[in-house]
C-alpha cells in the first residue's frame, strides 16, 4: 500500500515541483536584476513597476509551493495513517482468532509488536521515497545547464602571429545569433610593439573585435594569431570586485614591490591618495563607492599592473574628463611603448595615441592608414571626425587643442 501511495504521490507532484523549481529560479535572476539595476529604475521612477513584476513572479512561486505542500501533506498524512489503521485492523482480526480459539493471546501480542518494529523502517521509505519528485525536478535543472554546449577556450591552440607581427587577423567572424554577423571576413595586420586605433560608427564591431583578438570571443571563422604573452582588455564598463582597491590592482596575487603604485600613477589614479585609507580601501561590491571615471582608471591600473605584451583598450577614457584623460593617454605614450596596443577610440585625442587607425563599417575593416591620409580617403570617417569635432566645439581649450593633434600626422610618438 505504501508503494502505490507513492506511486500516486510522485505521478501527482512531479509537474508542480518542476514548475516551483522554474519559478525559483526565475525569482532569484528577477530579483538579481532588480538589485544590480536598482539605480536606473529610481532614476525612471518605475520602483513601483519593477516590485509589482517581482511581486507576480513571487506569486506564481507561492502557488507551486503551496501546490506540492498541500500534496507533501496528504503524503505524509497517508504515511502516518496507513500504519496506525493496519494496527488497529491487526488487534480486531486477532481479537476475533482469539474468541474463535485459533490462536492465543500471546501469537496476537507477538504479531502486533513485531509489525510495530517494521513501521518505522517502512515510514522512512515512504518519505525518503517521497522527497524523490523534488531531487529528480532540481536533478533536471542542473542536468540542463551542463548538458549545454561549452564555447572552446579561445585561448587554446593559440597560434603565433608572423615574425614583427603582433597581432594578426585573417578572415575573421563571428556572430552572436546565427545569421547575423557581427564580424565579417576581418583583416587586420598590427606589428609588435605598435598602436592601432579603432574607430567606426556604434554597432560596427568594435567592442566585439577586441575581444576576439583579446581571446574573450572565440571567432566562428578565420584565424587570429597573438604573439605570446599576457593579454590584457579594460571594457568600457569597468568591473571590480568588492574589496580594496590594491586586491582589484593585484587580483590577489603577488606583484613586483611598487607595482600597484606605478600602475595606479599611469593610470591617473591620483584620487586614491585622498582617500581615508589608501590603496586599502575597500571599495564595495562592484566599486559602488567611486565614480565611473575611477573605475575605469582601477581597471586600467589592473591590466598595466602584469605588464601585457598585449593591451585592448575598448574606449576606457570614455568617463574621464578632458584633463585626466590628457594626462592618461600621455602617460601611455611614454611608458608603455613595448605592448602591442589597440584602442577602440572615438576622441581625437584617443586616436592621437595610434601610429595607425583602422576604420570599421559594418563587421569589416575597410581602411587603414594614418589619421590624415583616412580623413580624405574616407567619407565616412571624415564624417565620424567632424561630427565629433562639430559636438566638442563649445568645450575647452584642451578639447579643441587634441582634436587638432589628432588632425595631424599620426605615428609620431613621443
Amino acid at each position: 500500500m505504501i508503494a502505490l501511495v507513492n506511486v500516486w504521490y510522485q505521478h501527482r507532484v512531479e509537474g508542480p515541483a518542476e514548475e516551483a523549481q522554474s519559478q525559483l529560479g526565475e525569482l532569484s535572476a528577477r530579483v538579481h536584476e532588480s538589485l544590480e539595476g536598482a539605480l536606473v529604475v529610481k532614476a525612471l521612477g518605475q520602483a513601483d513597476g519593477e516590485v509589482a513584476r517581482v511581486a507576480e513572479t513571487a506569486a506564481r512561486l507561492r502557488q507551486a509551493k503551496v501546490r506540492t505542500a498541500t500534496m507533501r501533506a496528504d503524503f505524509e498524512a497517508l504515511l502516518d495513517g496507513l500504519p496506525a489503521l493496519t494496527n488497529v485492523l491487526l488487534v480486531a482480526l486477532g481479537a476475533r482468532r482469539v474468541a474463535s480459539g485459533a490462536v492465543t493471546v500471546g501469537d496476537v501480542s507477538g504479531f502486533v509488536y513485531l509489525y510495530g518494529l517494521l513501521v518505522w523502517p517502512l515510514r522512512m521509505i515512504g518519505f525518503l521515497l517521497g522527497d524523490i519528485p523534488r531531487s529528480l525536478a532540481g536533478w533536471d535543472r542542473v542536468q540542463g545547464l551542463l548538458a549545454q554546449p561549452m564555447e572552446p577556450d579561445p585561448l587554446v591552440g593559440a597560434v603565433a602571429p608572423p615574425p614583427g607581427q603582433g597581432v594578426e587577423l585573417r578572415g575573421v567572424s563571428f556572430a552572436y545569433e546565427t545569421g547575423r554577423p557581427v564580424l565579417d571576413g576581418v583583416d587586420l595586420s598590427v606589428p609588435d610593439g605598435a598602436t592601432i586605433a579603432l574607430v567606426g560608427r556604434t554597432g560596427a564591431g568594435k567592442s566585439t573585435l577586441v575581444q576576439v583578438i583579446a581571446g574573450v570571443l572565440a571567432p566562428d571563422r578565420g584565424t587570429v594569431a597573438v604573439l605570446a604573452g599576457p593579454r590584457r582588455l579594460v571594457f568600457q564598463d569597468a568591473f571590480l570586485f568588492a574589496g580594496t582597491i590594491a586586491d582589484n590592482v593585484g587580483l590577489w596575487r603577488p606583484l613586483p614591490a611598487g607595482e600597484p603604485e606605478r600602475s595606479l600613477r599611469l593610470a591617473a589614479a591620483d584620487f586614491v591618495h585622498d582617500l581615508p585609507d589608501g590603496a586599502a580601501t575597500v571599495v564595495g561590491e562592484r566599486g559602488v563607492s567611486l565614480s565611473g571615471g575611477q573605475r575605469q582608471r582601477v581597471a586600467m591600473a589592473r591590466a598595466l599592473a602584469s605588464q601585457p605584451s598585449l593591451l585592448v583598450l575598448d574606449d576606457v577614457t570614455s568617463a574621464l574628463d578632458p584633463t585626466t584623460e590628457a594626462v592618461v593617454l600621455a602617460n601611455l605614450r611614454a611608458e608603455v611603448g613595448g605592448a602591442t596596443t589597440i584602442l577602440v577610440a572615438s576622441r581625437p585625442s584617443t586616436i592621437a595615441l595610434a601610429d595607425r587607425v583602422a576604420y570599421m563599417e559594418d563587421g569589416r575593416v575597410v581602411a587603414e592608414g594614418e589619421h590624415a591620409d583616412l580623413l580624405v580617403a574616407q567619407p565616412g570617417y571624415r564624417a565620424l571626425v567632424e561630427a565629433y569635432a562639430r559636438d566638442r566645439d563649445g568645450t575647452t581649450s584642451n578639447d579643441r587643442d587634441a582634436a587638432a593633434a589628432a588632425s595631424g600626422p599620426v605615428g609620431r610618438r613621443g
